[in-house]
């Protein structure tokens, strides 16, 4: 049976005899004949469609259209693969066979690593994903760092890390060759933190060494030859400089920031004097961004890089989960949950094909998966999330507690005991090692202190912090607590006009903008407003609330008025899809804690205020504190007559018990008076 019309024939001579007096690999075969580069599928471990076309065009030959696969066939039916009694391609070579192709190699070109490397060049060209790891295999044991690179931005490295050989050879490329070529950096880094155990990615470990890379390694990547090269060292070094401590907090030390511009003048600079700059390299540098603004709490920014290395990124590469990790927390903590929604979908579509890279940085994902649950009310997910949370531990370059400590605060205002919420916070905040709460994260945790201070009663307290907030110019974070904090103060008026004031500016989030509406709804009911105000209110509270995909604006409204406003909402309405009408109906809000607090006289001090209220709780007397003030002794008079006004007391004993009992005076400053 004829086959060359399948082949292209070789050039005459091309079927030579091995020099020993050993059977050639064609005798070993039936059928016939075969094409002498043929022999060539024994460099590779084993044979595939891919392999004979490298084979052939590492040859300067080729198969023609369906050659292959016909040809595939034909060695399939000579016998030539060992029987392991799988059909699907690709095969292993019978013994006996691969060890005559390997001799038939030697006598006509005893380098046979000649051979390998033309086959590999073969295969950079063509790109086949089904021989990523053989081709990484080859450049491993030609140690063609050139090749390596190539190979790591070409293919998922859920691909290339599944194999022990290709780890190594990532894992142990040299400091000087991780320098010229930067993308070994990143193979490098992975290679050595993933488990093939468990099939899981220390990130602790990846982000040590990619940190450490970028410091020791690519500082100067402004020399790096070409724009691939300048990208990938550039963003190692970005990736180092925001991990000095002191740039977080201090605007003169953020090199980062300075480097992400000149990284973007590379990336747009057009030819001829630029190149374009490859898909992989910009969904990293992209996703590093992203982390970066993440760290400095620039959320707004945090979900554009985010997006941008997400539609970027390479089929199942890790940049792109990455940053679906970023986009969640940063979605998360500004309320942005149409963000969050675009994570959860990027990811689930990785999930229905149990992608290997979507399971290596699973743990990370714990916060989010609480922030989610939290938001429907699904107290058994969000607390198995945070213990989750808490036993992997926490990233040491990149300190996740105080997403933590906000998403707790959350946790324990919907079911803990109101003592035991602000003592967690405290804790987890403390367990970070950093002073997080003066940092960019600082207004985030200073609206949760609040938040926890309200829901425990402790409103004098919370109204110093919502104050503190009020001085940081940022309405997003402080008009929900503020308004809140005059809802159970029992000041109801005041609590719709703030809420009104927030609803109508274009700060707030979806979620606090149902947080808003929520709180409006119940100072109306307080009120005794007509029911259809209130009503109108809820029902916005509940609409944007589902846009938002929270219950939670409901659940932390008093108790007294959270059951007749969902009772009363219920009725006029309970769709299908109303967020509200299903937490009732699987009873989430009836198991929420009592947030009923005693509401203690809501007292409002000046600056000055302040400073002296300590000061009374002390032995010191009135011309003491007055020298200590550099004030005469008529102002520190007249100050504590306005003080003992405001909380009605008739002595300066009585004017300390009642600002203690308030919770203005921390525990002990009565010690001197009593």
């Amino acid at each position: 049976m004829p086959h060359l019309d399948l082949l292209t024939t070789d050039p005459p001579g091309a079927h030579r005899v091995p020099a020993d007096d050993r059977p050639s690999w064609q005798d070993l075969l039936t059928g016939g004949p075969w094409p002498a580069w043929l022999a060539r599928i024994a460099l590779a471990d084993q044979a595939g469609r891919e392999v004979l076309t490298l084979a052939a065009e590492s040859a300067r030959s080729c198969c023609v259209p369906g050659g292959c696969t016909a040809l595939l066939a034909q060695l399939e039916a000579a016998g030539a693969f060992v029987e392991d009694g799988a059909c699907a391609e690709p095969s292993t070579l019978r013994p006996d066979v691969r060890d005559a192709m390997l001799a038939d190699l030697r006598s006509t070109d005893p380098d046979l690593d000649a051979c390998r490397r033309e086959m590999l060049a073969a295969g950079l060209a063509r790109r086949f994903p089904a021989l990523a790891v053989q081709l990484a295999g080859w450049a491993a044991e030609e140690h063609d760092w050139v090749a390596l690179e190539t190979l790591w931005c070409t293919y998922s490295p859920g691909l290339l890390l599944a194999n022990a050989v290709v780890r190594a050879a990532y894992a142990e490329a040299p400091p000087e060759q991780r320098a010229v070529h930067p993308g070994l950096s990143y193979g490098a880094a992975l290679s050595s933190a993933f488990d093939p155990v468990t099939g899981r990615l220390d990130l602790d470990v990846m982000l040590s060494a990619m940190i450490r890379d970028g410091r020791a390694l690519h500082s100067h990547w402004e020399t790096a030859e070409g724009a691939d090269a300048k990208v990938a060292a550039g963003t190692l070094w970005m990736l180092a400089q925001a991990t000095i401590p002191e740039s977080v907090g201090d605007v003169r030390l953020d090199g980062a920031t300075r480097t992400y511009s000149a990284l973007l003048q590379v990336i747009r600079q057009p030819p001829p004097h630029g190149a374009a700059v490859g898909a992989k390299y910009l969904s990293f540098f992209h996703s590093t961004a992203s982390l970066v603004a993440f760290l400095r709490a620039d959320w707004a920014r945090a979900r554009r890089e985010a997006e941008l290395a997400m539609l970027l990124a390479e089929s199942c590469g890790f940049a792109g989960f990455l940053a679906a990790l970023v986009l969640a927390l940063s979605s998360s903590a500004s309320g942005n949950t149409q963000a969050f929604a675009t994570s959860e979908r990027y990811l689930s579509r990785h999930a229905e094909h149990q992608c290997r890279v979507a399971n290596w940085i699973e743990p990370v994902f714990h916060l989010a998966w609480a922030d989610a649950a939290l938001r429907r009310l699904d107290r058994r997910l969000a607390d198995r999330a945070l213990r989750l949370h808490d036993a992997e531990g926490a990233i040491r370059w990149f300190n996740l507690r105080p997403m933590h400590a906000h998403l707790a605060a959350t946790y324990g205002l919907l079911w803990e005991e109101p003592s035991r919420v602000l003592a967690r916070f405290d804790a987890i905040l403390a367990d970070s090692g950093e002073d997080v709460q003066h940092g960019p994260w600082g207004p985030l945790l200073l609206r949760a202190r609040a938040e926890i201070l309200i829901g425990i009663g402790e409103l004098n307290r919370a109204a110093q912090v919502v104050d503190e907030l009020l001085t940081r110019d940022d309405p997003a974070l402080s008009t929900v607590p503020a308004a809140r904090l005059l809802l159970s103060a029992g000041r109801y008026a005041e609590a719709v006009a703030t809420a009104d004031e927030g609803i109508f500016s274009l700060e707030p989030s979806l979620g606090d903008r149902a947080h808003l509406y929520a709180i409006k709804a119940a100072a109306l009911s307080l009120l005794g407003a007509p029911s259809g105000d209130v009503a109108a209110a809820a029902t916005a509270a509940c609409e944007v609330g589902a846009q938002a995909d929270t219950v939670v604006p409901f659940a932390l409204l008093p108790s007294e008025v959270r059951g007749r406003l969902v009772e009363s909402h219920a009725a006029h309405h309970g769709e299908p899809d109303c967020p509200v009408e299903a937490a009732r109906r699987r009873e989430a809000l009836v198991a929420l804690r009592d947030t009923c607090a005693p509401r203690p006289t809501l007292v409002r001090l000046t600056r000055r205020e302040e400073v002296l209220l300590p000061l009374l709780a002390t032995s010191a007397t009135v011309q003491e504190i007055a020298d200590q003030q550099y004030v005469s002794v008529n102002t520190v008079r007249k100050q504590v007559v306005a003080l003992r006004e405001k909380f009605g007391a008739a002595t300066r004993a009585e004017l300390v018990r009642r600002a203690h009992d308030a919770g203005l005076l921390e525990t002990g400053t009565r010690r001197h008076l009593a």
